[in-house]
């Protein structure tokens, strides 16, 4: 029986400590359970996460004096049992009078409040800086990535904020570099389709007093981070990053137009109506036979637009809208952006100027 309910709490344990996407679904994580007394993070930040700190590091602690109680309740007994329970007391009660000196006086004890001190000025209070850090925290241009169950990177307009279980990392975004450390590569199909990357990210703060950190996202992700950062992530050059699925597509998609006839322009080129940076330099010219649909594909027909778009907008364009699995896309058929006439692989032709 004891055995039983000791690898009962032992899972439940690790549900407390690291909780599923079952136990968040449900709502049965601390900050979850504890909303009320936590409060809202987006109307106080610095505040919640002391709070949230506070109550989860008190928590952990007492799961052994929990698991001691679970055993006495299930009616196991013995002369070990009320040593045992003593001794599992004393870890809560440690973690209470360390909580007591935490939020003592001005809190500056407190791992929240350490992780804002290097940031706050000679004679000045740390609650004005939170206000700051609060504000921010409230603007809708914020970045939020969820990194696992308890772990988030945060950025914001002048911060990088790490959220852990028992701290947060801060960092002024003008104050630090970020530096791509190592990668992993997962596949989530045998053709590789799904192929994901993740990136170990340093964030290395100017100030010695500033404790570094690091965070991994995907590299998705990091495309959608990188716009809200005064300073790019640093990649070595023994460091590759996977291109996204759309990436790889446009790329083999502009190999096989090169492929088709050269369509001669006479005007000069304009810019891409679709990206505008990149010279438009396909024309959608019907090249292929004539002939009944295959396999319930439309005809192709002849568009008459001019030379609009650049492969890399056209390739974008046609994955956007290709029905079925990645590796079916190339034998898909397209509608032209404009005039929506439909088009195959063998119609789209690299424009080009005649040779002078």
């Amino acid at each position: 029986m004891d055995v039983v309910v000791t690898l009962f709490y032992i899972l439940f344990s690790i549900c407390v400590v690291y909780p599923p996407t079952e136990f968040i679904s449900a709502g049965f994580t601390i900050p979850q359970l504890l909303e009320s007394f936590l409060g809202s993070e987006n109307t106080n930040f610095v505040g919640y996460h002391m709070r949230r700190v506070s109550i989860t590091a008190l928590i952990h602690s007492a799961l052994p004096f929990g698991y001691a109680l679970t055993l006495w309740c299930s009616g196991v007994r013995g002369e070990w049992m009320p040593c045992f329970m003593i001794g599992s007391a004393i870890g809560p009660l440690f973690m209470m009078f360390k909580i007591a000196c935490w939020w003592e006086g001005l809190r500056h004890n407190h791992p929240v409040v350490k992780a804002i001190l290097p940031y706050v000025p000679p004679g000045l209070d740390w609650r004005m800086l939170a206000v700051d850090i609060n504000l921010e925290f409230r603007g809708v241009d914020k970045v939020s990535i969820q990194l696992n169950a308890t772990n988030k990177f945060i950025a914001t307009e002048r911060w990088l904020i790490k959220v852990s279980q028992y701290a947060i990392y801060l960092v002024k975004q003008n104050d630090c570099a970020l530096v791509a450390t190592a990668t992993d590569s997962h596949n989530f199909s045998v053709s590789g389709e799904d192929e994901v990357q993740y990136l170990n990210i340093e964030v290395i703060p100017s100030q010695s007093n500033v404790k570094r950190f690091t965070f991994r996202i995907s590299t998705s992700a990091l495309r959608d981070l990188q716009p809200r950062l005064e300073r790019p992530v640093r990649v070595p050059d023994h460091i590759s990053l996977l291109p996204t699925l759309i990436e790889r597509f446009v790329l083999v998609f502009k190999q096989h137009i090169e492929r088709n006839p050269v369509y001669i322009v006479e005007q000069e080129l304009e810019v891409c109506i679709g990206c505008m940076q990149n010279t438009a330099d396909v024309k959608l010219n019907k090249l292929c036979p004539p002939g009944l649909p295959v396999d319930n594909k439309p005809p192709c027909q002849q568009c008459n637009c001019r030379v609009l778009w650049c492969g890399s907008c056209m390739g974008r364009w046609w994955a956007a809208r290709a029905p079925g699995a990645p590796a079916d896309w190339l034998a898909a058929r397209g509608s032209c952006p404009v005039c929506r006439a439909t088009f195959c692989l063998l119609d789209v032709c690299p424009a080009r100027r005649p040779a002078s």
